[in-house]
């Protein structure tokens, strides 16, 4: 993939300076291919510098969480993934969360699903993106500083870095504990071995081959 055009040029020692700025809005963009997936050297996610070997292993595994979530390879190598809603069908408009623009509405899980996401019978799913956020985690992550402008690639790429990093899976992840981070990221994601959602997560050893794929 191309390198993307958003972020800041920043010069940092550290494995991850997480640089805040004073929230904002952007113009909304469609998606232009240029999502922040690239193993380089330094690379900025939405505010979380990564720099080296650290950025490699962040980078290979957003692009596993992408395999694990979508149709492998077809979705990720095309970008698709990044344009598809729970359930497979597909969004056009990137300036939000594809509920939030009104273009999609949540897909109704099996009660058996509904209960193993702690939900009463009748739940809906909202997942989009290449990393199936649903609405309110997006709008949380969203939030943060600083605010992500839209829903495009870059943005996308930028909040799962975020959540990662809030559910404590970040740090493993730039170490190269990837069973570990794959552990805490499971509660979240679940396509992930030892999820509990009920919604045929991969075997662990598709997640190494993907990430291993990357990071090579």
């Amino acid at each position: 993939m191309n390198k993307s055009a958003l972020g800041l040029a920043v010069v940092a020692l550290g494995a991850l300076v997480l640089l805040r700025g004073d929230d904002g809005t952007g113009e909304a963009s469609a998606p232009d291919g240029e999502a922040l997936m690239n193993a380089d050297n330094n690379q900025n996610f939405g505010g979380y510098f990564v720099v080296g070997t650290a950025a490699e292993n962040v980078a290979a595994f957003l692009h596993m969480l992408q395999s694990s979530e979508h149709v492998y390879p077809r979705d990720v190598e095309n970008q698709a993934a990044y344009s598809t809603f729970y359930g497979g069908s597909t969004f056009s408009n990137f300036a939000d969360h594809p509920v939030n623009t009104r273009e999609k509405v949540g897909v109704k899980l099996t009660a058996a699903q509904c209960r193993a996401s702690g939900f009463k019978p009748g739940c809906v799913s909202t997942a989009a993106g290449a990393y199936q956020f649903i609405k309110p985690t997006w709008d949380r992550i969203r939030a943060m500083s600083p605010r992500l402008p839209d829903f495009s690639p870059a943005s996308q790429d930028a909040a799962a870095v975020r959540l990662l990093n809030q559910i404590g899976a970040l740090t493993l992840i730039e170490v190269g504990d990837i069973e570990g981070a794959v552990a805490k990221a499971s509660k979240t994601w679940a396509s992930l071995p030892g999820s509990l959602a009920q919604q045929n997560p991969r075997q662990m050893a598709f997640i190494i081959d993907r990430f291993n794929e990357r990071s090579a």
